[in-house]
């Protein structure tokens, strides 16, 4: 096993335990030396030098369960500091209790959890400490103290000295991490904003191309009926006049799409959103469809009060277009588009596309599913839901939920300001 690309990959917090844990580890044997030959102060050596061992096994233990591929949790961590305070206390116990100097080791703990733990598990953390700290002021071994004036005072002046170095080191180079830590946060969550409203444009553009393509295939059926009808009579058709004049009007709606393709192409351009009373664009959206499917009979109902206002931009009417567009695909005798605001919260905008075709079980061979999804993904950027169910009598039921809000009585006569989504 590879311990230091172990070591490298491992979580970060962890990573810094397994190195504080070494230095405090190196510090301990050190005062341990220093007490026994300089200061001839004569500690227990055999427990204190066996929990030294056994904190330096802990963090050896660590490191091997760094290979192991289980993520690290937030309990897994607490149990990891629960030890450290466990094995601080003992320590403590045999070198003089709460007197030790080195009993601000509990502190810099309760330094690392506030990182590393949620709030719940620092405080707990930081009982645990005060308990184990106020006990040792009653239970401890004292330390055997050589006769000699001024011991007690050169003790005293020595391992505040060792201690307070040790700290002080231990604190910057944590608090040095931590920054650094910070700093790749950072990094991260700037690389996460600029991946989502990547792929918030390519899903605004996705819906925008799918729903123009549908309303170009539609026109382009109607020129090759019409073309094919002239083709094979001698005389143009009593009606082909009707004819000319529905297939203007499509044709005008198919440069009206793609003049708005190309117009949000660009991502400024896309992802500009406006506001827009939510019964204008529910209307709008219906003319559409009549225009482009005039064979469709489309049941049109709004009762929206005339201040409720949606965040919009280009994609999200070309994404209810989709729904409707699907609706009269699979059921082109009956489409029922309803807009009204919910019961519960007048701000909320609810919109039901229903047909009578074969229902959902039919939906995935349909070649407009992916138009579908994607526009399902469209009103997800504004907040909204989509829910998708069979009706009891036959046919589906497209549940569109948008977040709105009212405009102020001195406002509605002023142009909707653009925002950016």
């Amino acid at each position: 096993m590879d311990l230091r690309r172990t070591f490298r990959h491992a979580p970060a917090y962890l990573r810094l335990l397994i190195v504080m844990r070494a230095i405090a580890i190196v510090a301990l044997a050190g005062i341990l030396y220093c007490s026994d030959c300089i200061l001839e102060i004569h500690v227990p050596l055999v427990p204190v030098a066996g929990l030294i061992g056994f904190y330096a096994l802990v963090d050896v233990a660590t490191v091997l369960r760094l290979a192991h591929p289980a993520p690290v949790t937030d309990p897994e961590m607490f149990a990891q500091l629960l030890v450290d305070v466990a094995l601080l206390s003992a320590l403590l116990y045999f070198t003089g209790g709460a007197r030790n100097p080195l009993a601000l080791y509990y502190l810099l703990l309760l330094l690392y959890s506030s990182s590393a733990l949620p709030p719940r598990l620092v405080w707990l953390l930081a009982a645990a400490c005060v308990l184990c700290y106020v006990a040792l002021h009653f239970f401890h071994v004292a330390l055997p103290l050589p006769e000699s004036p001024g011991i007690d005072r050169a003790l005293d002046d020595f391992t505040r000295f060792l201690i307070y170095a040790f700290i002080a080191v231990l604190i910057a180079w944590f608090g040095i991490k931590l920054s650094t830590l910070k700093r790749v946060q950072r990094e991260h969550v700037r690389a996460y904003a600029e991946k989502d409203a990547r792929e918030r444009y390519l899903v605004g553009l996705a819906a925008l191309s799918t729903g123009t393509a549908h309303e170009l295939s539609t026109p382009l059926s109607t020129i090759s009926v019409l073309i094919g009808e002239l083709r094979e009579s001698k005389v143009p058709p009593p009606d082909w006049k009707d004819a000319i004049e529905i297939l203007w009007g499509q044709v005008q709606l198919c440069r009206r799409s793609l003049s708005t393709l190309a117009g949000a192409a660009g991502v400024e351009r896309l992802g500009e959103v406006q506001s827009v009373r939510a019964g204008e664009l529910i209307a709008d959206v219906a003319e559409r469809l009549r225009a482009l499917r005039p064979d469709v009979a489309l049941a049109l109902s709004i009762h929206v009060e005339d201040d409720l206002v949606l965040q919009s931009d280009h994609t999200l009417p070309q994404a209810l277009m989709n729904f409707l567009n699907h609706a009269a695909d699979v059921s082109p005798g009956c489409v029922e588009l309803y807009a009204v605001q919910d019961r519960l919260n007048r701000l909320k905008l609810v919109i039901e596309v229903l047909d009578r075709g074969p229902g959902i079980a039919a939906a995935p061979r349909s070649s407009s599913g992916a138009g579908i999804l994607i526009a399902q993904a469209a009103l997800e950027r504004f907040g909204g839901t989509v829910a998708i169910s069979e009706r009891r009598s036959g046919g589906t039921c497209v549940r569109i939920e948008l977040p709105g809000f009212r405009i102020r009585e001195n406002k509605r006569d002023e142009k909707p300001q653009s925002a950016r989504l």
